[in-house]
This record gives structure tokens, C-alpha cells and sequence, in this order.
């Protein structure tokens, strides 16, 4: 039982929540860095097998997509082809 009880903590201590951000949070991102910036979409992928937020925006006359992380990084963002 006491291992029992040690594995279930050892669990919980390295798992932790689950930290997912939404749609509104990746467009306040967005805001945050590009002001001014108008989104376009905002949809749900898989990039290099991690789960992540892809955004076409406009911002200063520019066509732009970024690739936001699931925990609110911005892992890269290029001009949208």
C-alpha cells in the first residue's frame, strides 16, 4: 500500500495540469506582440509531432502565420505563403 501510495504521488508531482491554452488566449498573444494585427484563423495542427496553434494574420501590410505552442509560446512565425 505504501508503494502504492508513493507511485500515485510521484505521479501527480510530474505530471501536473495539463497547461492548454485557447483560441482566445493565442489571438491575446498575438495582440500582445503584433499590435494592431488582424487574424484571419486560428486553427489546431501538428508541427514536428507537438500539438500546436497555427494563425494567419496581417500586420503592417504583411500576410503572416505563426505557430504558437499549447503553452502560449511562440515557437516561429514567417510570412504565409
Amino acid at each position: 500500500m505504501i508503494r502504492f501510495r508513493c507511485a500515485f504521488i510521484v505521479l501527480i508531482l510530474f505530471a501536473g495540469p495539463a497547461l492548454a491554452i485557447g483560441k482566445s488566449e493565442v489571438r491575446d498573444i498575438i495582440l500582445q506582440n503584433y499590435p494592431g494585427a488582424e487574424i484571419t484563423e486560428i486553427d489546431r495542427e501538428i508541427y514536428r509531432g507537438q500539438k500546436i496553434f497555427e494563425v494567419d494574420f496581417r500586420h503592417d501590410g504583411e500576410k503572416l502565420e505563426a505557430i504558437i505552442s499549447l503553452d502560449g509560446e511562440i515557437i516561429k512565425v514567417g510570412i504565409d505563403d
